[in-house]
């Protein structure tokens, strides 16, 4: 599970329905993950969800009391059911049994989760959780598709084992919590002024080599530019992600990903699919100099100090910058003095609409970290001062910037 620091979930309203399946104890998780991300959690259950986990764990962990009575007393202008209808921002059924996807595919709302489902405004994401010969029966399979043409959402089910000790493997379990987390996440991001738009982002170290087994790099851990390129594909726009080897961890999910060595292969790259794209995020951090000449053998020591020549790589953001038509491009300036004045210079230099300042001296945005603080420059004059964050609440300021500009 990613860290509270991130905060993904900041300020968002997130509904939770569980209804009556063994898998409800795994949605204790989501919630949980949920408030650690800084979710607001209304969670609902039916009276079959109260028989696997009792209410007052998902009070605990989501700190507010639950609603699983239809008919509470309540004055009668405050009706309990809609209340979380117009409330949450995505309301997500996890488990959805056989049951509650009949109930909704035939508009029946006999319950709180059924009834609530049946009045929210909001995003709506069902998490499926059954025997597999229940969901490939035709009664399950033609609801599903009744809902699909709907446009609700729906995570899984996966293949696997299921709860019951005596049940047999197959399709029908639950998604982990993780998953369902990061899907809520994509659609509370998602924002139909970048679907469709063409991302490129360039993220992590180059190496450049000195003979076939050394190199010469930088501190860049990549972190910044893969949660840009996260960033991206959360909204909706389709990513195509230039990553340096030496980046650390996995790239982040569903982008198209171009992995190189150098700035050479790095220029390659960016130059094959700018004229295809809307912007550019240059967040690598790419060699200035490379060795003239590479060894074609390993050097010896045995031979004494090897004399490297060096010559200056090309400039892949000047480059983006004089060659730009309809793109937006944004550069970083990582600097350890004279901050604004070298940033301001690289703006105008080099053309480009937008650069993101960093200083990676300080303690708040160091290579590697989980934070950063960030200054955005614009074409504009604008100087705009961002306050410590994580990197993906940084990640999503830089491309809010960029987005203004496109349009």
């Amino acid at each position: 599970m990613p860290e509270p620091l991130q905060r993904r979930f900041e300020g968002r309203r997130v509904v939770v329905a569980v209804t009556g399946g063994i898998a409800a104890y795994k949605t204790c998780y989501l919630v949980r993950e949920l408030v650690r991300g800084g979710a607001e959690v209304q969670v609902l259950m039916s009276s079959a969800g109260t028989e696997f986990v009792t209410p007052l764990t998902f009070a605990t962990l989501s700190g507010r009391p639950v609603i699983a009575e239809m008919f509470p007393v309540i004055p009668p202008t405050d009706p309990v059911h809609l209340r979380p209808a117009s409330w949450g921002e995505v309301m997500v059924v996890a488990p959805a049994t056989a049951d509650f996807i009949g109930k909704l595919a035939h508009g029946l709302a006999d319950d709180i989760p059924s009834t609530v489902t049946m009045a929210f405004e909001g995003k709506l994401l069902i998490a499926p959780a059954m025997n597999p010969r229940m969901w490939h029966s035709p009664a399950v399979v033609e609801n599903m598709a009744t809902l699909a043409r709907r446009g609700v959402s729906v995570i899984g089910p996966n293949a696997g084992e299921m709860g019951g000790v005596h049940e047999e493997s197959g399709v029908g379990r639950m998604s982990e919590p993780e998953e369902i987390a990061d899907r809520i996440e994509e659609l509370l991001a998602l924002d139909p002024a970048w679907v469709g738009k063409r991302v490129i982002v360039t993220s992590g170290p180059t190496r450049e080599p000195i003979d076939p087994v050394r190199f010469v790099s930088n501190r860049s851990s990549g972190v910044m530019g893969d949660a840009i390129a996260r960033a991206a594909r959360l909204k909706g726009a389709d990513v195509t992600l230039i990553r340096g080897k030496g980046a650390a961890g996995k790239a982040p999910f569903g982008v198209t990903v171009i992995e190189v060595e150098n700035a050479a292969e790095m220029a390659v790259a960016v130059k094959e699919h700018f004229p295809t794209a809307d912007i550019l995020v240059m967040a690598a951090a790419v060699a200035d100099w490379t060795v003239a000449n590479p060894a074609t053998g390993k050097l010896k020591k045995s031979k004494g100090v090897p004399v490297i020549e060096w010559k200056e790589t090309e400039d892949i953001l000047a480059w983006a910058g004089a060659n730009k038509a309809h793109q937006v491009v944004v550069g970083f300036a990582l600097e350890t003095s004279d901050h604004l004045e070298n940033a301001r210079s690289k703006l105008i230099q080099k053309s480009v609409d937008v650069i993101v300042l960093n200083d990676p001296t300080r303690a708040d945005s160091a290579f590697g970290g989980d934070t950063t603080r960030l200054t955005i420059l614009t074409q504009a004059g604008e100087t705009i001062e961002l306050p410590g964050m994580s990197k993906r609440q940084a990640a999503g300021e830089v491309l809010n910037f960029a987005g203004l500009i496109v349009g």
